[in-house]
């Protein structure tokens, strides 16, 4: 189901990119006008905690606020939920839930490589909350976060499909997202 979702993605972009081929300068920054912008997304998330044995992935959704400056570069502010990640703490034992959540604030870098598709990558910190069943120890986390995907507009909306890596101490988390923006451009 997973890699469905990636190929359909990935085709949709594709096909924005043929169509979007035209006479006009192919290193137009369309895509990173100055502005603010709203949007959020969904994804799915995967959690690794070696010490509980706890293995397991969820969808989740982000909301966030941003503002794009320099034409290449951005900074955003945005409320993750990742899901709920549920496991056996040992074969027999029962369950055990995390469900984790919080705030991320970041920045990002783009160049695009035709009018309308531009790679980006993202670099921010984040601080979650890890609230665990029983049995487990609530646990808070700050750390940083790596991001990489592509970002395609269509008029004022982004959609920008990203792979994301969390430096989690106790745990290994990253997540596929699909984003979409509605942006306010500041006329550049």
């Amino acid at each position: 189901m997973r890699l469905i979702l990636i190929a359909v993605l990935g085709g949709l972009l594709l096909a924005n990119s043929a169509a979007a081929q035209s006479s006009q300068n192919p290193l137009d920054t369309r895509i990173f006008k100055n502005g603010w912008w709203v949007g959020g997304g969904v994804g799915w998330s995967d959690l690794d905690a070696d010490d509980i044995t706890l293995d397991d992935d969820d969808f989740g959704f982000n909301v966030g606020i941003g503002y794009q400056f320099l034409n290449y570069f951005g900074a955003n502010v945005r409320y993750r939920n990742l899901g709920e990640f549920s496991d056996q703490i040992n074969p027999g034992s029962g369950d055990v839930d995390v469900d984790v959540d919080g705030w991320s604030a970041g920045l990002s870098a783009g160049y695009p490589i035709t009018q309308r598709i531009a790679p980006v990558i993202g670099l921010g910190y984040y601080d979650f909350d890890f609230d665990a069943g029983s049995g487990i120890e609530d646990n808070d986390s700050q750390g940083i976060y790596v991001s990489g995907g592509i970002a395609t507009q269509i008029g004022r909306v982004v959609i920008q499909p990203n792979l994301i890596w969390y430096d989690v101490d106790d745990y290994d988390l990253y997540g596929v997202e699909v984003n979409v923006f509605w942006k306010f451009e500041a006329g550049n």
